[in-house]
């Protein structure tokens, strides 16, 4: 069995043990609540039989049907109406005794009503094709709720008009506002000098959409060029490879950390062209942070780039002393 094959097979089985733990918490959920309030076991049990009563008088009397589903339709809405009542009484929440779901999008089968591959599936697709296991282990330390603003200098800085953090305020706002809107035809490029927060920030973002059940896929360059290699050279009937360079163009959010580090040729150049352009036309959102000033990249890439990027990104500039030893 391939090793394309045997990962999806193991991406369906995660599914399944979703589902069976979804189940097995309900079930819990229901016991317990079941003690608490046996009254609502009570009318558990009467609206499960309604079912059974409704085959039964179907059966037993075919000309008054019409007349005996309303009147166990009047019931079971009875019924439902006391169950909300209970719940509400006791301030436990409507859907308490419903199964709660991971992705609520696919209800953790990984597809959606269309049978279109839902974004979580693109996303668990993402951290096999790019192994992006040293990415999550960062999430867990680089996010919003360990995000410091105290280790940023307050001391006014003159060229810019305001101090490193309370411009660090602004666009810690700004990014909030991005997770908290999303999906939202926007995109962000994140520059100045290294080690002033731009890549923990990106994690910030990153972190926050992927527990909304968001694809996010995160890379940098060189990575992203040796996919391109490996799709158009060296790989081309790797499933998993051409997956991994659709989410280029697919994913609900393309980060590219550190844009400029890369080795530009006119290959690269076209390439980067196409996915920025691509995904601007497609109203999908991407993330760029890089090093370089806003004046070279017309001349580290070209005019085209420079434009697109300039015209519908919105720039933030870091500013100030390194921090990056004290995030």
């Amino acid at each position: 069995m391939s090793q394309n094959v045997q990962s999806i097979k193991g991406i369906m089985e995660e599914y399944k043990q979703q589902q069976d733990l979804n189940r097995l918490a309900l079930k819990e959920r229901r016991l317990a609540l079941y003690e608490r309030l046996p009254k609502l076991a009570e009318i558990d049990l009467q609206m499960s039989q309604i079912g059974a009563e409704i085959s039964k008088a179907i059966l037993k009397n075919p000309k008054n049907t019409e007349i005996m589903l309303m009147e166990l339709k009047s019931t079971l809405d009875q019924l439902k109406r006391n169950k909300a009542i209970l719940l509400t009484d006791n301030n436990i929440p409507l859907d308490a005794l419903e199964i709660e779901y991971k992705c609520k999008k696919c209800k953790d089968t990984g597809f959606m009503p269309d049978n279109r591959r839902c974004s979580c599936f693109n996303q668990k697709l993402i951290h096999r094709a790019y192994e992006m296991s040293n990415i999550e282990r960062q999430l867990n330390i680089q996010n919003f709720d360990h995000f410091n603003l105290d280790i940023f200098s307050d001391h006014k800085n003159a060229k810019e008009g305001t101090s490193q953090r309370e411009n660090m305020k602004q666009i810690l706002s700004e990014a909030e506002e991005f997770v908290k809107n999303f999906p939202i035809e926007k995109n962000l490029l994140f520059f100045g000098a290294s080690g002033l927060g731009k890549t923990y920030l990106c994690n910030c973002i990153a972190k926050s959409l992927l527990d909304k059940g968001h694809s996010v896929l995160y890379q940098t360059p060189f990575t992203i060029i040796q996919l391109i290699e490996k799709k158009t050279f060296t790989d081309k009937t790797n499933t998993f490879i051409q997956m991994a360079y659709e989410q280029l163009f697919g994913a609900d959010l393309l980060i590219i950390d550190d844009l400029g580090t890369e080795s530009a040729n006119t290959f690269t150049i076209s390439e980067f062209y196409n996915i920025i352009n691509t995904r601007i036309l497609n109203g999908k959102s991407t993330i760029i942070s890089t090093n370089i000033k806003l004046s070279e990249i017309s001349s580290f890439y070209n005019d085209r780039i420079d434009s697109r990027i300039k015209g519908h990104y919105q720039l933030m500039k870091f500013f100030g002393p390194d921090v990056r030893w004290e995030i």
